[in-house]
């Protein structure tokens, strides 16, 4: 009777086992096939993605470029601070911009565009402005404070402003009646000449314009342009 019943239970096993090979190779395949779909799925998502930002890109630069408004603003004739005696500058600006809507803006905030302007004209040197790089420095600062002034956010310029102009040695002259002691000491002083830093050398390519800082944005003032320069 023992006998029989192990036969039985052997029997049972045996085919227990191809029961479980079977589920776990079906659950296998189940779980490659969710693996197979979400792997498809993020694909699709990617491509439908990439495809519709390139034809939008497409679509952007296929629309007509709004050509560029040149907005000039009457001139700026102010005193330059003193290096050697009295100093005038005239000068002439143009705004460059692509908001057709912008110029009449420009009308609204002149005013205050043109005092904050006369104020940084009238803080300049003669001797910053002779230069190319003095003039572009310039030219950032103007379209910079422009822009704020509209409202609309911009890259400050760089802090390039120049060293204070070193002040020439006198000699002192000799005092009457005396001899030696300190009026001797200043008069055989040595007085070392100021020597002014050698200029690079200018090339046609320092006259284009000036890349753009803000990612080519065409919001607000873009470029400022000067169609007078005058220092007397």
């Amino acid at each position: 009777m023992s006998t029989k019943k192990d036969d039985k239970k052997a029997s049972a096993e045996v085919e227990e086992v191809p029961r479980k090979s079977k589920k776990t190779l079906i659950l296998i395949i189940a779980a490659v096939l969710v693996v197979l779909a979400a792997g498809g799925g993020a694909a699709w998502f990617f491509l439908v993605k990439n495809k519709a930002h390139a034809e939008e890109n497409k679509k952007k630069s296929s629309e007509p470029t709004a050509p560029a408004l040149f907005v000039p603003l009457d001139r700026f004739t102010v005193n330059l601070v003193q290096e050697q005696g009295d100093q005038v500058m005239q000068l002439g600006i143009t705004l460059k911009t692509y908001d057709p809507e912008l110029e009449e803006k420009i009308k609204k905030e002149m005013p205050e565009i043109r005092s904050r302007l006369l104020e940084l004209l009238s803080s300049k040197r003669a001797s910053e402005l002779q230069t190319l790089q003095g003039k572009k420095r310039l030219a950032a600062e103007i379209l910079y404070l422009t822009n704020k002034i509209l409202g609309f956010k911009k890259t400050p310029p760089p802090d390039l402003s120049p060293p204070a102009a070193p002040v020439a040695q006198t000699p002192v002259a000799p005092v009457s009646g005396s001899s030696g002691g300190l009026s001797a000491a200043l008069q055989q002083a040595d007085v070392n000449p100021v020597v002014p830093a050698p200029q690079k050398p200018v090339s046609v390519k320092d006259f284009l314009p000036e890349p753009n800082e803000d990612g080519g944005s065409r919001d607000g003032v873009v470029d400022v342009l000067f169609t007078d320069f005058i220092i007397q």
